[in-house]
């Protein structure tokens, strides 16, 4: 896995870096520094039911006929032939979807190939995001935020992270070095109803602070992983809230996942984030995305 703090514009190759000096980096980049890290590594059933009206009404039409090599035709039986080919169609094009997913969770490792930093809108990061985030029709998101310590206290989004199955990278934004503006295509992308957005308890407080820091979310196409994964586990009706990300991913996809309480209540807004805020950062959207697609076949 490698992490990279902000890369020059242009960037399109993940081999670009290969044969770059740490010098090379420094005089292109203006002062730039960069790090890399290396470890070791319902769908809904679709099918068809004809009721017992249809049946009557299409006996009652059927009127014999004859084809070209002069059988008889009953439109009766050739509409229900027609009708159970389609589900069969159906129930392979579902079938299909699950060895889809399982092929994709099968691609996803437990880290995620790259994790890009995007803080300036004219780096190689930024432009990387753009072009995930215009084809994307599954994305994966979690937020942080400077800590509520003060009574009252209401900080807005520091920090979004975004994880892309097909390219397998996870974009951490700060939203400050942006301007507090999404690029056009990621906003284009949250309200888009046909891009399932998905998230580990992100219907409560992750939303309200959607709403306080300005981000539209289409809610319809919001899935929260972390009822099925409550339910998976046994857990109780009414207290998949107490069920952690980091439980979820030790039990259900055998990961640890690091928790450093330090680092969930560190400074979400400051200039330059550490390498331990961006990999802690990462991992909770990345994860999401990989619970997301365990549940997406029979056995799950």
């Amino acid at each position: 896995m490698a992490t990279y703090f902000d890369m020059p514009p242009g960037y399109t190759d993940p081999d670009w870096y290969r044969g770059r000096t740490y010098s090379d980096w420094s005089s292109d980049t203006d002062g730039y520094s960069w790090d890399e890290y290396v470890e070791d590594g319902q769908d809904d059933w679709f099918g068809w039911k004809a009721t017992q009206q249809q049946h009557w009404n299409m006996d009652m039409k059927a009127q014999p006929s004859y084809g070209q090599f002069g059988h008889h035709i009953d439109h009766t039986w050739h509409a229900l032939d027609q009708a159970q080919d389609q589900a069969q169609r159906a129930q392979q094009d579902q079938g299909s979807r699950w060895e889809t997913s399982a092929a994709m969770l099968g691609s996803l490792p437990s880290e995620p190939k790259e994790i890009l930093v995007v803080n300036s809108t004219s780096s190689g990061s930024y432009e990387s995001l753009c072009r995930d985030a215009k084809t994307a029709d599954v994305v994966a998101f979690d937020a942080e935020w400077v800590p509520d310590f003060k009574y009252g206290s209401d900080n807005p989004i520091s920090v979004l992270q975004l994880a892309f199955p097909a390219s397998r990278r996870v974009y951490v934004l700060q939203l400050g070095r942006l301007g507090k503006r999404l690029p056009q295509e990621v906003q284009l992308m949250l309200v888009n109803p046909d891009v399932l957005k998905v998230g580990f308890a992100v219907n409560h407080k992750d939303a309200q602070k959607l709403m306080r820091t300005g981000i539209a979310v289409t809610q319809g196409s919001v899935v929260d992983v972390q009822l099925r994964s409550a339910e998976s586990l046994g857990i109780a009706w009414g207290k998949e809230q107490s069920l952690s990300l980091r439980r979820a991913a030790s039990e259900l996809l055998g990961c640890e996942l690091l928790k450093d309480k330090r680092c969930a209540c560190s400074d979400w807004s400051c200039e330059q984030l550490t390498p331990e805020q961006v990999h802690y950062a990462a991992l909770d959207a990345w994860v999401a995305l990989r619970l997301y697609y365990l549940f997406q076949y029979p056995g799950s």
